[in-house]
């Protein structure tokens, strides 16, 4: 096997890049259609293919071909350069020089203080040291670097001026050119730290070995909360024993401590006192080998200023500011690593796999990058074991495979879902009057009438178990069927999610939210915790959080759907009490309680199609729910069909158990296995208000 290198000129990617155009991830699902062509790796500037070497003339006659067909390069090698096996081949092996000369590329002198390779890499294994260039192309096209324009122009200008103040003998200057990283958790914070002292150890910077101790990284405790010490959690005291142990180190062994990292999320609001201003002067006193970096969330960018400003008073920082990535870049770094392994997603399940990313990205544990190689990672696992058991090889990851992953919807036939749904005969009138009405503003608009731009933002009211997410879901589908809606997915948050933890970060942290639902359907559950707060602090998160929300669905009125979910009441007072989002909810759907039949018709819709039952369990189904307390089916907090499906679950649970201490067979539903999950204590409290509780149809 043959392996041939492309790489293309930085200036030239960020071209495209500008034009929005990803060249790296195009040609990489090119090369996965490439028949005998297999891709081995790829990075931010190039990729290398591993292929047989009579398929090398064709595979670079098809890729000068794709590069005139999708970038309009009526010359393809004008900005590409190759390298490996290319004995025997008719192409340029450097790059053109101003006169249209191939030229090799030119090397770099060795840096001061560098001369001499180490017979280690930077990681302690002892292989040959890369140069500069060679490292700053592979950091590059490392995540986070090759996914962050902010990171790679900030490493790329640092590589260019190493080299100068080498020559002009000031590159301790560097060490004085500290940061404040703005950025959220999973998106590459340690890998750039790790980066830049790879960086330094390349030009020569680094006397030391690099090894775990190069970054340290602490987090810095507010006053107050000093008794939360533990090593990584720390005190300014603490901290700054850190840096003078490693300005001391440094002074006597050269310079192998290289980042001082310290998280001052928790400290903002102290910067400016003249407290904290004397620990910086004393931070900035032991500075001169090694980097600061502070970070921060993604902040809203006034806040992020007032922090830099406050910084800056004593030392010198740079702001760099990650925003979060969105869906689209998420979903383009997922099909990356698919196909540098050889997998592509079809078409059709693109959507759903997009659903799958959305959900990981609104929980409360998603860590960018890091989630999403879980997420690729089960992906392949979850494709090879259908190979395994279907003794075939297929790298394409359909809507089959994704259901399997993440119980992705096969079929898209919401309004059939909406109509089996039990009790939602009225909630389905008002949702297709609702779309029939939107569709009507839009054609009218579209016909030059003077209609205002329809908002369709809606108000979801009722207890909880009704229906209200569910219903959503359809709803979003529905509204794509109907091109009223682009995507059609569902973002699924509470109202809280919507906050953050530190000052300036709530706005940010909502945009970004809104900006993943553009297209689609933004719910927010138990939104009134926006308006309902017993803490001053959060309340006043949720206000911010509020008015930013506001100012997204005006904005994109008819791009996405915000629809605000919860008790009626409480709503009704949110309304009452913000007077802007009031007037952009023009409708309202109220979920009501199910009824008695209702709720006994979801159990064996559960149950139907899944387990065989004895005959019985209908009348005691039918029992238990005709004598439940009517002060607890009317109650605030009854939670409806959620308390059907967890009655469902805990009685094939019992049935389940039985059968296995009875030896096994076919899994039947009894009467007593009803019983035996109503003795548990949730179900129990359900009906300790009924005056008289007898049997219910458990009888001989």
């Amino acid at each position: 096997m043959s392996q041939i290198t492309v790489s293309f000129k930085h200036d030239w990617l960020e071209e495209q890049r500008e034009k929005g155009v990803r060249v790296i991830r195009q040609l990489e699902k090119w090369v996965a259609t490439e028949e005998g062509v297999a891709l081995k790796s790829s990075s931010g500037s190039g990729f290398t293919v591993e292929l047989q070497p009579a398929v090398r003339e064709k595979f670079l006659d098809d890729l000068a071909e794709r590069m005139k067909a999708d970038f309009g390069e009526g010359d393809p090698w004008a900005h590409a350069t190759f390298s490996g096996d290319l004995a025997g081949l008719d192409i340029p092996t450097g790059r053109k020089s101003a006169t249209g000369q191939t030229e090799a590329p030119k090397a770099e002198p060795p840096p001061s203080g560098g001369g001499q390779k180490s017979d280690k890499r930077p990681d302690g294994d002892s292989q040959p040291e890369m140069d500069p260039r060679e490292t700053l192309e592979d950091i590059c096209g490392r995540v986070p670097i090759k996914h962050s324009r902010e990171l790679a122009a900030y490493v790329r200008e640092t590589a260019e001026v190493i080299p100068t103040l080498q020559k002009m003998g000031v590159e301790s200057s560097l060490w004085h050119q500290h940061l404040l990283l703005a950025v959220d958790a999973g998106y590459g914070r340690s890998e750039f730290l790790a980066a830049l002292a790879r960086l330094y150890k390349a030009f020569g910077l680094v006397k030391g070995e690099l090894d775990k101790k190069s970054v340290r990284e602490y987090i810095l405790l507010p006053k107050g909360q000093e008794q939360a010490a533990d090593g990584y959690r720390v005190t300014w005291e603490t901290l700054l024993e850190s840096a003078q142990d490693m300005s001391r180190s440094n002074a006597r062994n050269g310079i192998s401590k290289v980042v001082l990292y310290i998280d001052i999320s928790a400290c903002q609001a102290s910067l400016s006192t003249s407290e904290v201003k004397s620990r910086l002067r004393r931070l900035n006193s032991l500075c001169g080998t090694f980097l600061v970096v502070f970070r921060v969330p993604f902040l809203e960018g006034h806040v992020l200023r007032e922090t830099a400003d406050a910084l800056n008073d004593i030392l010198n920082v740079r702001t760099i500011a990650v925003p979060p990535a969105p869906i689209d870049d998420m979903i383009d770094y997922a099909r990356g690593e698919l196909a540098t392994s050889g997998f592509q997603i079809a078409d059709n399940a693109l959507a759903a796999f997009e659903q799958w990313v959305l959900r990981e990205k609104t929980d409360d544990s998603f860590f960018g990058y890091k989630t999403m190689d879980k997420v690729v990672q089960k992906v392949i696992y979850d494709k090879a074991l259908s190979n395994c058991r279907h003794k075939v090889e297929d790298r394409v990851i359909g809507i089959d495979d994704l259901k399997v992953s993440f119980s992705a919807d096969k079929d898209d036939k919401p309004v059939a879902e909406l109509e089996k749904m039990v009790g939602m005969a009225d909630v389905e009138r008002r949702l297709n009057e609702v779309i029939v009405q939107v569709k009507t503003l839009k054609a009218l608009a579209a016909q030059g009438k003077k209609v205002a731009s329809p908002a369709i933002h809606m108000l979801f009211t009722g207890n909880p178990g009704t229906g209200k997410t569910t219903v959503a879901r359809i709803l979003a589908r529905m509204m794509q069927q109907a091109g009223i809606l682009r995507k059609g997915h569902l973002v699924e948050v509470k109202g809280r999610d919507l906050c953050g933890q530190y000052i300036g970060e709530t706005a940010p942290k909502t945009s970004a939210i809104c900006r993943d639902a553009y297209g689609s359907v933004l719910f927010i559950d138990e939104a009134y915790s926006l308006f309902r707060d017993e803490d001053a602090s959060c309340r006043d998160y949720g206000r911010e959080a509020l008015d930013t929300l506001v100012a997204e669905m005006e904005n994109h009125r008819d791009d996405f759907c915000v629809i605000m979910a919860g008790y009626k009441d409480d709503m009704d007072a949110m309304l009452k009490g913000n007077a802007g989002l009031k007037s952009r909810i023009p409708y309202e759907i109220e979920f009501p309680n199910y009824t008695r039949d209702d709720l006994e018709k979801i159990f064996f819709t559960m149950l139907d199609g899944t387990f065989e039952y004895e005959e019985g369990l209908r009348d005691a189904v039918h029992e238990f729910f005709a004598e439940m307390p009517e002060e607890t089916f009317a109650s605030k907090e009854f939670s409806n069909a959620r308390l059907v499906r967890n009655l469902y679950e805990r009685t094939w649970g019992k049935a389940a158990y039985r059968q296995s201490l009875e030896g096994g067979g076919d899994l039947r539903i009894l009467k007593s296995d009803l019983a035996g999950a109503m003795s548990d204590s949730e179900f129990k409290k359900l009906m300790k208000k009924s005056v008289e509780r007898r049997a219910i149809g458990f009888g001989a």
